[in-house]
């Protein structure tokens, strides 16, 4: 970390202090575990005393023959301490019930060693003395004697257990004594190091930051001649050095504004009317849709708006090859070709470029291939974009050098991306009319089919029979044809008379399904003298072209029925479930294998697949030779309500 920063500077600070708490709280950890050791010192030292007062007591027990067990005693109390004094004497374990398996140090301090000596010594002649009184007969002079040399020689070794004991208690309370000093030491020294801190924050930073917060009200104030110099930390300086680059900025870019203010009132008010202007004729180019009438707008509001001589525009052929010219707003002579190359010269800068091009200076690289010599002086270009996509360019030009300013060529951008986008919105209408007007001959001609063409077929096959019977002389079976032709023929202008209608109809009554196809079946079979059953489960609700899209495909799966399987009986039904309806055509006909192709001339099962497309629907065909045929139809409910 660097001292010149100031996080370096507190950073050293805050270590300091982390350093100082660390050591105090080491050091009062090392000063429990210290005294937890002396704590058991002095209680070992203390449990010797009690262990000569047990064997004295012991011994004057075992002269007067009073305790059976005080020899047994006498040995474990013996052991204790023999155990105890090795313990104390040279470390290791010392056996101590309140704490199983304690580690005691050896002794280091000079006067505790020598205690230890002395005790030690005192210890040999008191164990002799019992090894006296245990040998002794019961009873005898000699344990009399024994037994009164262990007593006078436990005042000798009880002095030296007392004085080790005092021993260990002085090193424990000279121990607490210096960690009290050094705890005092540390919390001064914290405190220090805490009024150390607060000065020196104080100075590296509060100080600067007073002076910095003065500097900025004096720029706020408007004082921009006053320098900024203010001494500090690395961070205090650059923000300083920001805070005084700011203030020469502001100082000169005020200076600026002094300058632009005599002329800013007429070149905003310039700036607006072109603005205005140029949305203007924005919206009058997008509000249109023919492509020529589009293409002559855009010239024209380009010449007017930009004050040029003449405007064209070029559009890509669809190899990307060739510039061709589409429109042209000034004189014939302006342009020298109709066409230029888009892949040589100018043009694929100007195509290539995000913006207008000043073209005839070094940032265009020449000028305009398209504009003859005395209009390329000063001209502007700029692409046409759709997208990613580059559909052309649009050019302005004037015999006048130096006729267009940078303004200019930003109108004349944000016109070409107006152009763009009339352009392609007159394309994708051109497109979509296209699109509808291939989609109503597909469906007049499924119309003509399923309803004229089949009416126009069903009255030949009459007629034919007509001939057949008055051949034969049957004019009762004659004239009962006719009678069915004529009613074949008014339901054929009455179906004319309502698709004329629903042509000219935008907003029909929504049909109810359920009942037209029931009326079709029903009518259906009285013609062709068949059985039709009508079964239904539902009454879906359907827009006016989504039922007759159904009521066709149900007609021609009908018509199919009589004509081609020479069926007996047929079943209509109509259900509802799982959010599709679905209608079913079934018959006991003779079949068919409907991977075959439709014979020649036969468009039926085609135009049904196409109606079935036209509604989100699916068609399917489940026959078989000699098994019938079910049609079904399947769409997603409520398909344009």
């Amino acid at each position: 970390m660097r001292f010149s920063s100031l996080q370096g500077r507190l950073g050293w600070l805050f270590l300091s202090f982390f350093l100082l708490v660390s050591v105090s709280a080491g050091l009062a950890l090392w000063s429990l575990a210290s005294q937890d050791q002396d704590a058991l010192l002095v209680n070992l030292a203390g449990r010797q005393r009690m262990l000569i007062q047990q064997m004295s007591r012991l011994a004057a027990e075992m002269e007067r023959a009073e305790t059976p067990a005080a020899p047994a005693v006498l040995h474990d109390a013996r052991a204790l301490f023999q155990q105890t004094l090795a313990a104390l004497a040279d470390g290791g374990a010392a056996p101590y019930p309140a704490e199983p398996g304690a580690l005691v140090p050896p002794a280091r301090q000079p006067q505790v060693i020598a205690q230890l000596d002395r005790l030690h010594g005192e210890w040999q002649a008191f164990a002799a003395q019992l090894d006296a009184l245990e040998n002794a007969p019961p009873g005898s002079p000699a344990r009399s004697q024994a037994a009164q040399a262990v007593a006078a020689q436990s005042g000798h070794l009880l002095d030296e257990a007392d004085a080790l004991a005092r021993l260990y208690q002085e090193a424990a309370a000279g121990k607490v004594a210096r960690l009290r000093a050094l705890q005092a030491t540390f919390l001064a020294s914290a405190l220090l190091l805490l009024l150390l801190g607060g000065w020196l924050v104080r100075r590296w930073v509060l100080a600067p930051l007073r002076q910095l917060d003065q500097a900025a009200e004096r720029i706020g104030a408007d004082d921009l001649t006053t320098p900024v110099r203010v001494q500090g930390p690395h961070e205090i300086a650059l923000l300083s050095r920001t805070m005084e680059t700011m203030r020469a900025r502001l100082l000169a870019s005020r200076g600026e504004l002094l300058q632009l203010t005599a002329s800013l009132e007429a070149r905003v008010a310039q700036r607006t009317a072109e603005l205005d202007a140029l949305n203007e004729v924005s919206r009058e180019i997008s509000a249109q849709l023919d492509g020529a009438h589009v293409l002559d707008s855009i010239t024209g509001k380009a010449q007017g708006l930009l004050g040029a001589d003449m405007a064209v525009l070029c559009l890509l052929d669809e190899r990307g090859d060739w510039l061709h010219l589409r429109s042209l707003s000034g004189p014939q002579e302006a342009v020298r070709a109709q066409r230029v190359a888009a892949r040589r010269g100018l043009s694929p800068h100007v195509l290539s470029a995000d913006g207008a091009l000043a073209c005839g200076s070094a940032g265009c690289h020449g000028a305009c291939q398209m504009l003859s010599d005395n209009y390329s002086s000063s001209h502007l270009a700029a692409p046409l974009r759709v997208g990613d996509r580059v559909v052309g360019a649009l050019c302005v030009g004037s015999p006048q050098a130096g006729r267009f300013s940078a303004e200019s060529a930003e109108i004349l951008a944000k016109l070409a991306n107006t152009a763009a986008v009339a352009l392609e919105n007159a394309r994708l209408y051109a497109q979509a009319e296209r699109v509808a007007t291939l989609e109503e001959r597909s469906r007049i001609a499924a119309e003509m089919h399923d309803g004229l063409g089949q009416t126009l077929s069903y009255l030949g096959l009459m007629t034919d029979q007509v001939v057949d019977f008055l051949a034969q002389g049957q004019d009762a079976a004659a004239l009962e044809r006719l009678s069915a032709t004529r009613a074949a023929i008014e339901r054929a202008t009455g179906d004319v008379r309502r698709a004329i209608g629903q042509l000219l109809d935008e907003t029909p009554a929504l049909p109810d399904l359920a009942t037209r196809l029931h009326a079709l079946a029903e009518d259906f079979g009285r013609e062709n003298h068949l059985a039709v059953r009508w079964d239904s489960t539902a009454a879906p609700r359907c827009s006016p072209e989504v039922a007759e899209q159904v009521l066709n495909i149900a007609r021609e799966a009908l018509h199919n029925a009589a004509r081609h399987a020479d069926a007996s009986a047929v079943t209509v039904q109509l259900a509802q479930t799982n959010g599709h309806c679905q209608v079913a055509v079934q018959d006991d006909g003779r079949g068919f294998d409907p991977s075959l192709p439709e014979p020649a001339g036969h468009f039926g099962l085609q135009v049904m697949q196409a109606r079935a497309a036209h509604i989100a629907g699916q068609l399917t065909v489940d026959s078989a030779p000699g098994r019938g045929t079910c049609v079904r139809l399947t769409w997603p409910a409520g398909q344009g309500q």
